[in-house]
């Protein structure tokens, strides 16, 4: 595990959280401990970019359980769904050396993208290029309001959150680390009953992320087809050399990327991410394969 991090890591999502401990393996991490935990009904209600944390006792109380379940230990990383958060690439003409006026900087960048103020935003980023033309910024941001919430929430129970990341980029974590470095174009798509993530990936480079909510009028197939639709307008894009898909498998949607990008499409598996995968984790495979990605990013 390369990234220095405390070895556990909650997955919370608005309807349960899951907790896992990792620890070093012979050759990949192995998952010492792994449980789910269910929230009660509406503990998190939807609001403009990220839920809003509506029912904090409840919160309280899974809390609880799993601090008497799991016993001493307090610091962790935290992955919430994608969907939380906003995650874009922007183009900059210019991204000053210090921080603080970075952060400014790209703050600015999302009021033309975002349908509230900045001002309410966390917001983190990573630059991806500079040149003399200006730079490329890979931007993440989520409603403060709720980030503090959740914060205050696990604090108040005796745990310290270290991390706070999207659950999709870390699975995308864990794929690239095992991969052989190279330039070519890869897509990766993680989907779920309710959203799914769409990025290109030219070498170890994001081109291209897009989180979207799935409704009853369009299809996650007929997404991927807008998606494919996009990519190759915009990045003349037409074929990739991989395409992963993450989340429960679907053989519509493995067909619909196989036809449009004419690739082989690979679902991705804990198995090839962890040592062992105990008989009782079924079901996890997305969420525990981003958690191994927390130590590989």
């Amino acid at each position: 595990m390369a990234r220095s991090f405390p070895p556990d890591v909650i997955v919370l999502d608005t309807d349960g959280l899951i907790h896992a401990r990792l620890s070093r393996g012979k050759a990949r991490p192995r998952i010492a401990h792994a449980k789910s935990y269910r929230l009660a009904a509406e503990t998190f209600t939807p609001s403009v970019v990220t839920p809003q944390l509506a029912n904090e006792a409840g919160f309280a109380e899974a809390l609880r359980r799993l601090r008497m379940e799991t016993g001493k230990w307090d610091k962790f990383s935290l992955l919430l769904p994608d969907s939380w958060f906003r995650i874009n690439i922007v183009e900059l003409p210019s991204l000053p050396d210090k921080h603080a006026e970075a952060l400014e900087v790209v703050r600015w960048s999302l009021k033309r993208t975002l349908p509230i103020p900045p001002e309410e935003l966390r917001v983190t980023f990573t630059p991806l290029a500079r040149s003399d033309k200006g730079a490329k910024v890979l931007v993440l941001s989520a409603v403060e309001a709720t980030l503090a919430a959740i914060e205050r929430a696990f604090a108040a129970a005796g745990f310290e959150t270290v991390l706070i990341e999207p659950l999709g980029l870390n699975i995308w974590n864990a794929i690239a680390v095992n991969e052989p470095d190279s330039n070519v174009d890869r897509l990766f798509l993680y989907v779920r009953d309710t959203d799914f993530t769409t990025a290109v990936f030219r070498g170890s480079q994001p081109l291209f992320i897009r989180s979207r909510n799935l409704s009853s009028e369009r299809t996650v197939e007929q997404e991927i087809r807008l998606s494919a639709n996009y990519l190759r307008d915009t990045l003349a894009i037409d074929s990739f050399a991989n395409c992963w898909v993450a989340g429960p498998k679907s053989a519509i949607v493995h067909d619909t990327l196989a036809s449009e990008f004419n690739t082989q499409v690979r679902a991705v598996s804990l198995r090839d991410y962890v040592e062992d995968v105990p008989f009782d984790l079924q079901g996890l495979e997305a969420e525990l394969t981003a958690c191994t990605g927390v130590f590989t990013g």
